[in-house]
């Protein structure tokens, strides 16, 4: 009970903290999902409540994510059976669902090879997609019914864009300034807290006392709303969702691609949380909270449910030490939505679209486009493509062409065999070839020994790479000796196997002397059941470390030009 007592204590103020973040942030984003400003809230109360007693992290804050705005927006577009934005807390229950299953069976741990390139790429696209969805609200367009695609909404604003209204205009660049200028000089308190509550005051005086103004906000869109903790769910529609191929592709499809983008999103925001406060999450366990936090929000009538940094962050900068802090801003996002809901419905259309293109921004890392530019091409390209792929066609399928072209390019370079050699001659002098992808002996040069390492693992992909290379150094005449050293190495499969077994036969064919050296000790009770290695065994040419093989096979008056350093 002390240990209660003491969480609730060091973690109060952090926790009312992001609850007033949440409020404003979950109405928005849920408007942004084309389904109004209730199911939002929702989220921010159950998801965020479920997460903070099963999850893995203490700093990480589930809640409506603007990762998924896009997606979800769509979703209500595409919907069977005329379902609309309802078909929302379906998803979220699917979503819930399939991360259960992954958590279930261990596959989280396959979404950890999907590189950073595709993340930053499918972020900078959706930060460019809500931008673009909020042309119309930033301008006062809100009537106009979007098409769903980035080209088709850009072209129905400019085809209306001589309809801005000025007063929406206004108030969106307006308060898009201070927010950015908010964010500048007073970091500690988040920016959407007080632009909610001057977007209200606004929206308030302007309907009051200046009607001419004609500003449209929350309730003019949406009508009066008051806080709920439940919202509607087409229960009686689950039959026909469930039982028909069609429907039921949808929802698979759309709550697939849903529960990857939340999976990926969430951990990711743990880990950036962890690297923060130097301390350890459990992936397992968050994966798990996740789950029932999408499940548990789309019971409740809410939205699929994500991690995402803007929560977390401000989560940490307030001071929190334990996860009892996303259970008080579940509680208070439920207390402020009860008190203060109904006097949302005065914030202009134009406020929520400062605040989501804000969140946009924050999406967009140009730093790191910059940095992969600069140090590594193709995560560049992979980040440019998925980030197109996802503005034009379908976030799921960007982030899917993104991890598949990751692996062969990976593939690719694995291929190439990647190895260190280094040539030692018998003038005491030596060469070093160092991660090359293509092996180059030098020439005019009396050769003593020559140390080739393997490192990672050795399989079908890079072996042949590898046994090129050996057989280049079994025709070299002038290489009496070579050193296979294996130290870095740490796994082999049966095609790695066999190669390095055929190299050494090539190498010994050819009159070379072979030494194994550094290998562990797992490993080369693997290759003994091989009569070449049980040879070397025999002869006498394995060794644990390198050193030791240079006494054996240099001339004693030989040793101090090379003293064993053969790293």
């Amino acid at each position: 009970m002390n240990h209660v007592f003491s969480h609730l204590k060091k973690n109060w103020k952090s926790g009312i903290t992001v609850a007033l973040i949440s409020v404003p942030l979950s109405i928005a984003l849920s408007v942004a999902s084309g389904a109004g400003p209730i199911p939002g809230v929702i989220t921010g109360i159950w998801a965020t409540l479920i997460a903070g007693f099963f999850g893995g992290s203490n700093y990480n804050v589930v809640g409506a994510a603007g990762a998924l705005t896009t997606v979800l927006f769509a979703a209500t577009l595409a919907a069977p059976l005329g379902l609309g934005a309802l078909i929302l807390p379906v998803i979220a229950i699917v979503c819930g669902i399939l991360i259960f299953i992954v958590w279930a069976i261990g596959a989280d741990r396959f979404l950890y090879y999907i590189p950073s390139s595709v993340m930053h790429g499918f972020a900078a696209g959706v930060a460019l997609l809500i931008a673009a969805s909020q042309l119309f609200d930033a301008t006062g367009l809100s009537a106009l019914k979007r098409t769903g695609s980035f080209l088709g909404d850009i072209g129905l604003y400019m085809k209306h864009a001589g309809e801005t209204h000025v007063t929406a205009a206004f108030f969106f660049f307006a308060f898009l300034a201070f927010i950015l200028l908010w964010k500048r000089w007073m970091p500690r308190l988040p920016a959407v807290i007080p632009a909610a509550i001057l977007g209200i005051l606004s929206g308030w005086i302007g309907k009051t006392y200046f009607p001419a103004a004609d500003i449209f906000t929350l309730g003019d869109k949406f009508g009066s709303f008051s806080a709920s903790l439940i919202a509607q769910v087409p229960w009686e529609k689950f039959p026909q969702l469930f039982s028909t191929r069609e429907t039921f592709m949808f929802l698979l499809g759309t709550g697939g691609t849903v529960a990857l983008i939340a999976v990926l999103e969430t951990l990711i925001t743990a880990k950036i949380g962890d690297k923060i406060t130097k301390t350890q999450s459990s992936s397992r366990r968050e994966l798990f909270g996740l789950a029932l936090a999408n499940i548990g929000s789309g019971v409740m009538g809410g939205l699929p449910a994500t991690g995402v940094f803007i929560r977390a962050g401000a989560n940490i900068k307030a001071g929190a030490t334990h996860r009892t802090s996303s259970i008080i801003a579940a509680a208070v996002t439920g207390l402020i939505a009860l008190i203060a809901l109904p006097y949302f419905v005065f914030i202009p259309m134009a406020v929520i679209a400062a605040i989501l293109v804000n969140t946009a921004l924050g999406l967009i890392e140009v730093s790191v486009f910059i940095e992969f530019f600069k140090r590594e091409k193709q995560g560049f390209l992979i980040a440019v493509l998925v980030l197109l792929i996802t503005i034009l066609e379908d976030a799921g399928i960007a982030v899917l062409i993104g991890a598949v072209l990751s692996l062969l390019f990976f593939a690719d370079r694995v291929s190439h065999g990647y190895f260190d050699v280094i040539f030692n001659f018998c003038d005491g002098t030596k060469d070093e070839n160092r991660r090359a992808k293509i092996l180059k002996i030098p020439e005019g040069k009396e050769f003593a020994f020559v140390t080739y390492s393997i490192a990672g693992f050795l399989g079908y992909i890079d072996s042949g790479q590898h046994a090129a290379n050996l057989r280049h150094m079994a025709r070299t005449k002038s290489i009496p000796i070579v050193m296979l050293r294996l130290r870095n190495l740490f796994g082999i499969d049966y095609e790695g196997e066999n190669m390095l077994v055929e190299a050494i036969e090539n190498l010994r064919g050819h009159g070379k002397k072979v030494f194994l050296t550094s290998g562990n000790t797992k490993l080369l009770e693997r290759l003994k059941k091989f009569p070449t290695i049980q040879t070397l065994y025999d002869e006498q040419c394995v060794f644990t470390k390198s050193e030791e093989a240079i006494r054996v096979f240099m001339p004693s008056w030989k040793r101090f030009q090379y003293g064993g350093d053969v790293s």
